[in-house]
Order: C-alpha cells, then structure tokens, then sequence
C-alpha cells in the first residue's frame, strides 16, 4: 500500500475478520491447550491485541452482568465493571512486573506481563458474571497466570510460583487498603 493510499472497505473488514478469527483462537486455545497458547504467545501477540482481547471480553462481561442484574443506575454500573475488569489487569501486570524487577532481577519485557494478565483474565471474565462462579474462577485466573508465567516468560515453577504469591498479597493489600480509606 502507497502512503497517504486509503483503504478499501473490503481491506478493513478483512482485517476485522482476522482480529476476530484471532480472538476466537485465543479463546479456545486457553480453554483447551493454555500451556501451548501460552507457549506460543510471545510471537504471536501485542499489546494491543492483548488489550483488545481483554476489552471484548469486558464488554461481554459488562453486557451479562447488566442483563442478569437489577441495577439502579446500569450505565455508572457498567461503567463501574467496564474499569474495573481491565483496572485490574493492569494492576496485576504492574504489580508482577515489579515483582520480577526488584525481586527475582529478571530482565523481561513488560508488555509480556500484560499480555499474560490480559489473555487470563479476559478468558475468565467470560464465566464470571455469574456470582458464584467467582469461587472457581479466580483461582483458574491465577493458575493461568502461573502457567503463562512458566510458557511465555520461561520462570522455573519456584520462580513463577514466587511471582505470583507475591502479586496476589500485594494485590490484596493494595485493595484492602483502598476499602479503609474510601468505605472506613
């Protein structure tokens, strides 16, 4: 393509399809094979398609959560579960990729992390709208994380292991802390 050349409307959706198809991919291969998906993940993803598989995957989050709730308000409502499901991926990902800096002195690059937080949380913020679940899906969130930590970052299972406690008790704190100072 010449610069300054626009795109033909069948260029774009084509592009559209193959995003979607990649989507799809992702989904699948986390459910079925995530060791090799995460295996994989280092050659076939960016930032941005990471982001924006965790984007779709809130938006469906968001959609099912409004459809099965009786909210008061449900555009602050969704708004409100809109940032929280990508706020988090990117607490997560900051928090691991400290972890790995000023603890382990592992040179890895940080869109890795985010790619690993993103592809594990978007596959379970597919199941988690429904309240009960959340008991089976977190700790699936975390044993994603771990083995994507394992696949994609290639850590040793003490390594990964490290990282990943680590992450959940600052993360927990992290929260613990915003509940005193905001609802205290």
């Amino acid at each position: 393509m010449v610069i300054g050349q626009k795109k033909g409307i069948f260029e774009m959706v084509g592009e559209l399809i193959k995003s979607c198809q990649f989507y799809g991919y992702a989904v699948i291969q986390i459910l079925i094979e995530p060791r090799q998906f995460f295996s994989e993940l280092p050659g076939n993803t960016t930032i941005l398609k990471s982001l924006g598989f965790c984007v779709i995957c809130s938006i469906f989050h968001v959609a099912s959560s409004l459809l099965t709730g009786e909210y008061k308000n449900p555009v602050s409502m969704g708004s409100v579960l809109f940032v929280n499901s990508i706020g988090m991926v990117a607490v997560s990902s900051i928090l691991s990729y400290i972890t790995v800096v000023m603890i382990l002195k592992k040179k890895v690059h940080f869109e890795r992390f985010f790619s690993i937080n993103a592809f594990a949380s978007g596959v379970v913020l597919l199941f988690s709208w429904v309240s009960v679940f959340m008991w089976f899906t977190e700790p699936w969130k975390w044993w994603l994380v771990y083995t994507g930590l394992k696949n994609s970052c290639g850590f040793a299972w003490k390594s990964a292991l490290t990282v990943l406690i680590l992450t959940m008790v600052v993360q927990f704190f992290f929260i613990y802390s915003l509940y005193l100072a905001f609802y205290k």
